[in-house]
Parts: C-alpha cells; sequence; structure tokens
C-alpha cells in the first residue's frame, strides 16, 4: 500500500507577497502574473480565474475563486482556519475542488473573507 504524500511547496515572491504554492503550478502561475499587464495597480480588478488560469483548469469557480481570494487577501489557510473554525485540511479540499462547498461554510468563509458567499457556491 502506497502512502499518501504531501505536495512539494515552494516559495514564490510576486511583488511585496510570498506565497507557499505546489511546485508543479509555482511556474505556470508566475508565468501568467509577469504577463499581467504592469500597469495594473493591484489585483483587486483581476479575476481569480485569470490569476490561477492553470489551476482553474478541472476546478469548480468557487474553490478557484476560494483560493484567489485568500491569496489576493494574503491569508493563509491557517489564518482561514483561525477565523472561520474551518480545519486548514478542509480549507485545502474546498480550494482543490476535492471536497464541495456547502452553504453553511460558504457563509462563514464569506463573512472572514468579506465577500458575497453565493461566488463560492459556483460549479
Amino acid at each position: 500500500m502506497s502512502a499518501h504524500m504531501k505536495k512539494h511547496l515552494t516559495k514564490v515572491a510576486i511583488g511585496k507577497r510570498k506565497f507557499n504554492i505546489p511546485k508543479k503550478e509555482a511556474q505556470a502561475i508566475l508565468s501568467l502574473v509577469e504577463s499581467i499587464d504592469q500597469s495594473t495597480s493591484s489585483s483587486d480588478g483581476i479575476p481569480s480565474e485569470v490569476v490561477f488560469k492553470e489551476v482553474a483548469k478541472n476546478r469548480p469557480k468557487g474553490a478557484v475563486y476560494l483560493r484567489g481570494i485568500r491569496t489576493r487577501e494574503d491569508i493563509s489557510q491557517k489564518e482561514l482556519d483561525r477565523l472561520t473554525g474551518i480545519p486548514i485540511s478542509n480549507i485545502s479540499k474546498y480550494e482543490s475542488g476535492s471536497r464541495k462547498i456547502t452553504e453553511s461554510i460558504a457563509k462563514k468563509l464569506a463573512k472572514a473573507l468579506n465577500i458575497n458567499y453565493r461566488k463560492l457556491l459556483e460549479e
């Protein structure tokens, strides 16, 4: 029986922010960030589906939106756990799309992230 292996993360700096992201997704994300017009002063107007294009391919929109908002706000999964009471392992599963975000969970996450919970329920 093979053991489940945790994804290896790599530290990536984008501007003043630093992120830990899976190694196999790092290059795609960095390339995309570099290709975004430098005249944009903040990421507020860039949809998460654009920033995480490679990641978004096989994931529900709500999962990508959650990761995008959390990343944009520079909130770690651990911090989101503290704010919502939702375990880090579940937050990770919501972001990867391996676990569906229910309405009650979406409302908790939305309150912590100050967003509309309906965006997290999109397929």
